[in-house]
C-alpha cells in the first residue's frame, strides 16, 4: 500500500486519472450509437465488442478512485487499513467486470454471476470506502455535507435501479458525481481539516 501512497501523493498524477476518468466515462457511453439510457446501454453491454475501450475506462476510473481516495487520506493525514483494503477490492471488482465483459444476459449463466459480482464488489466498495471515510473524519471542514451528499448518491442510485433498472446513465452520473467530490476534496480549498 506504501507504493500506492506515493503514487497517490503527487498531486499530478491524481488530477491527470481524475479528469482523463471524468471526461472518459462521460463520452465512452455515447459511442457507437449507444442510448444510454436503455438497459442494454451499460458499458459493459456496449464494449462487448469494444473491449479495448472498457479496459480503457477501467484503468481510468480504477486508479482515479484508489488514487484519489488515497490522495484524499494523506491530506487529512488519515490512514486506515480497512479503507484501503476496500479500495483495493473495488479495483479488483472493475477488473473483473472487464474480464467477464461478454456473456449472455438472458439467463444467470456462470460468467454473468462473475460479472454481477465484480460489479457488486465495485460498487459497495468505493461506496463504503468513500462514505466511510467522511464519517470518520467529521471535524473536517465540509465532510458533514459530503458525507450528506454521498449518503443521497447511494439512495438515489439504489430507488433509480429498483425503480428504472441498469442503464449507463445510472452507472455515470454516481460515478460523476464522486469524482467531482474527489476533486472538491482535493484540489479546492473547500476542505481542511481543522
Amino acid at each position: 500500500m506504501e507504493f500506492i501512497r506515493t503514487i497517490a501523493s503527487n498531486s499530478i498524477v491524481c488530477i491527470v486519472f481524475l479528469v482523463s476518468a471524468f471526461i472518459y466515462g462521460l463520452v465512452l457511453p455515447f459511442c457507437w450509437g449507444n442510448n444510454p439510457m436503455d438497459y442494454r446501454g451499460t458499458l459493459s453491454h456496449l464494449c462487448e465488442h469494444h473491449k479495448p475501450f472498457f479496459w480503457i475506462w477501467a484503468f481510468l476510473t480504477g486508479g482515479c478512485f484508489l488514487f484519489n481516495a488515497e490522495h484524499m487520506f494523506i491530506k487529512v493525514g488519515y490512514s486506515n487499513r480497512f479503507l484501503d483494503v476496500l479500495l483495493i477490492l473495488a479495483v479488483l471488482g472493475m477488473f473483473v467486470i472487464a474480464a467477464t465483459l461478454e456473456h449472455s444476459i438472458e439467463n444467470w449463466n456462470p460468467t454473468r454471476v462473475v460479472h454481477w459480482t465484480g460489479t457488486i464488489l465495485y460498487i459497495v466498495c468505493i461506496a463504503l470506502a468513500v462514505l466511510l471515510f467522511f464519517l470518520l473524519n467529521l471535524n473536517v471542514r465540509g465532510f458533514k455535507v459530503l458525507a450528506g451528499i454521498m449518503v443521497f448518491i447511494i439512495v438515489g442510485f439504489i430507488v433509480w435501479f429498483v425503480k428504472l433498472g441498469r442503464s449507463a446513465v445510472i452507472e455515470m452520473i454516481p460515478i460523476a458525481s464522486v469524482e467531482i467530490m474527489m476533486f472538491v476534496v482535493n484540489f479546492t480549498p473547500l476542505v481542511q481539516a481543522s
